[in-house]
C-alpha cells in the first residue's frame, strides 16, 4: 500500500509495516529497537491479504443484483463484474461468485468452509454470461 504523507507523497506504508512483522531476521532486528507501545501498535494493525466475510459479499452481491436487475430484469454478473463496495472501489464481485461456483478443486475447498445458508445464497445469485 502507498500512501501520501507529510514526508512522502508516496510513502510504502505496506512495506514499512511487512519488514516489521514475521520471523524473518530483518523484521526481528527491527523489533529488537522498538517499544513495547510500538510493537503493540504495529501489531495491531490490519496487515495482509483480506479474507472478506462471506456475510459482507453476499450483502453488496444481492443489492448490486437487486439494482442492475431493476435497469434489466435478466441481467446476469459476468465474472468480469466489478462494483464499488466499502471496501474497495474497484471489487472483483464476479471474479468473487466465479471461484465459489462450479466443481473445481479451489471452488470445492472454499465452498467447504461456508455456511448452508451462504451456499444457497451464492448458488442463488444469477451468475454468468
Amino acid at each position: 500500500h502507498v500512501m501520501a504523507t507529510a514526508w512522502s507523497p508516496a510513502w510504502k506504508a505496506g512495506s514499512w509495516v511487512s519488514i516489521r512483522r514475521g520471523d524473518r531476521k530483518q523484521a526481528q532486528a527491527i523489533r529488537a529497537n522498538m517499544t513495547a507501545a510500538h510493537l503493540e501498535r504495529v501489531d495491531a494493525l490490519p496487515y495482509g491479504e483480506v479474507v472478506l466475510p462471506a456475510e459482507n459479499a453476499l450483502v453488496a452481491l444481492e443489492a448490486e443484483v437487486a439494482y442492475q436487475r431493476e435497469q434489466d430484469p435478466n441481467w446476469r454478473m459476468p465474472q468480469s463484474h466489478v462494483m464499488a463496495t466499502a471496501w474497495s472501489p474497484a471489487w472483483k464481485a464476479g471474479s468473487w461468485v466465479s471461484i465459489r461456483r462450479g466443481d473445481r478443486k479451489q471452488a470445492q475447498a472454499i465452498r467447504a468452509n461456508m455456511t448452508a445458508a451462504h451456499l444457497e445464497r451464492v448458488d442463488a445469485l444469477p451468475y454468468g454470461e
